[in-house]
Parts: C-alpha cells; structure tokens; sequence
C-alpha cells in the first residue's frame, strides 16, 4: 500500500507537468479551432531559454524562468501572428500541417543554437520531504503548487473576469461577438500569448525532473493531447484533472507493469473513459458532436 501511494504522489507531480502543457494547448484549440502541434515544442524553448540566462549569463533561476516564459509568449505570438492568423480562414487540416511546419522549424531551431546535446538545469540536490513515511522532493512540491496556483488563476479569470466573458463569446460565435462589441482579434492575441506562456512553464518544469534535448517538449505530446480528450476540450478543470490521472497511472503502469507499457496502460484508460463519455470527463455533449 506504501509503494502505491508513493506511486500516487510521483504521477500528480507528473501529471501537474502534462496539465501546465495541455491546457495552452486546449485554450488554443477552444479559440482557434485546430490543434497546434507546435504547442510543445514551445515547451523546449522555454526551457532552453532559461538555461541559456541561468547557466551561461548567470541569472538567478527564478528571473531566467521569467524570462523563458516571456521568451516563449512571444514566439507563440509571433507564430499566430505571421503563420496562424494568415490561414485562419483555411480548413483545420491545413492549419495543423502549418503547425507541424512551425514545429519542425523550432525543434531545428533548438538543435543549430544550443546543438543536440544533453543539458541540465545546474540546480542544487534537495533533500526530500518526509511525511507519514512517504517521500516527495522540494522540486515535485514546487510543482505541485505552482500547477495548482496557476490553474487557481486561469478558472477565476475565465469564469469571473470581463476577459473571460469576451473568450466565451469568441469561442462560441466568433461572429456574434463582435457584433456585441468584443475586440475579438485583442482576445484571441492575448489567448495565445498566455497559451504560449503556459507551455513555456511547463517546459522549465520538465527540464528541473529530465535533461534537456531539442525533444523535450515532443515527449509531452501525446500526454498533453490525451489530457485534453480525456478532460473534455475546452475544460481547464477537466485538462487539469485529465492530466493527473494519466500521470497517475502511467506512474502506476511503469511500477506494477512495465515502463514500455506506460503509454498503452494511459490510452487503454482513455478508452475506456471515453466508452462511457464520449466528451470527456468535463467537457460538453455538443463538443463531441
């Protein structure tokens, strides 16, 4: 019983990860309606920007943070802006082979500056946090909090914020809102500047538990699409508990099965999750139509 609470607490603090990812990635998607594969690959480059400012020009780690999710905000924009925004009238399929392009671009991007190359956080080793026999590292309580201050954040603002209201409307009928007055074009900007800025924590966090490569953020890939269908599209509590179930479990499948089974144990469960609701633990009937 030990092992398999222990095994809990690993899996919420990956699952705390793969939620920070995935819902940038389900904003987006609520939005803009298609799903931007280049999402995680801005999960990298926060990361590398921040080893960047912390390793190489000695900034202290929670400035170069900062300054990684800034990094990455930006170049979230400025895809939407010179890629996204330009096709968004074309089909959803058009604009994820787009996004695949912008993907690829980055990830070669990340291996020309900083090469292929394994790289580390030059971080201190921490002693754990001990509790009722159980165990959890001062970086996987940090994450823990900062997912759950974030999410915090994110369901107040979207549900009783004036911004909020304008990213419901423009999610629903784009039209209908701005013959109401929404500046749609602003909410949908500031929408992708704070998916970006999402996927840019996510990725430093990753990067504090897992060396550095140019695919960092690919990894988080499928988790994060899978925490999206399985929390419902659109949902931020459905992403976030979506996220922590199949961090959960596939913590649990490495223990009790195999490490290469991870993957199947987490979408076998998404299967079964989504016999029973097709829209996904949160999300609504007619998102699955």
């Amino acid at each position: 019983m030990q092992l398999f609470i222990q095994t809990v607490i690993d899996g919420i603090s990956t699952g705390a990860i793969i939620a920070l990812v995935a819902v940038g990635l389900s904003l987006v998607f609520r939005i803009s309606r298609f799903v931007n594969v280049a999402h995680v690959d801005l999960a990298t480059i926060g990361a590398y920007v921040t080893l960047l400012f912390a390793s190489s020009l000695a900034t202290p780690f929670p400035l170069a943070a900062l300054i990684g999710i800034a990094a990455v905000a930006a170049t979230g924009f400025g895809a939407y802006k010179l890629v996204y925004r330009r096709l968004r009238s074309e089909r959803a399929i058009t604009l994820i082979i787009a996004s695949v392009g912008v993907s690829f671009f980055l990830r070669y991007l990340v291996t020309f500056i900083w090469s292929s190359n394994q790289q580390a956080f030059d971080l201190p080793l921490l002693r754990a946090y001990r509790f009722a026999g159980f165990r959890i590292s001062p970086y996987d309580l940090m994450i823990i909090l900062a997912t759950l201050a974030v999410f915090a954040a994110l369901h107040i603002t979207l549900r009783y914020t004036a911004f909020g209201r304008s990213l419901r409307a423009v999610s629903d009928n784009p039209s209908l809102a701005r013959v109401a007055g929404v500046a749609s074009e602003r909410v949908v900007s500031l929408m992708w500047l704070i998916g970006a800025g999402l996927a840019g924590l996510g990725g430093i966090l990753l990067g504090i538990k897992a060396v550095l490569t140019p695919y960092l953020g690919w990894q988080l890939l499928l988790p994060a699409f899978a925490a999206v269908i399985l929390g419902g599209v659109g949902s931020v509590t459905g992403t976030l508990a979506g996220a922590l179930i199949i961090g959960i479990v596939g913590e649990l499948a490495a223990i009790y099965w195999l490490p290469t089974y991870r993957v199947a144990a987490v979408f076998a469960m998404i299967v079964l999750v989504l016999l029973i609701r097709p829209q996904g633990l949160f999300g609504a009937k007619a998102v699955a139509k």
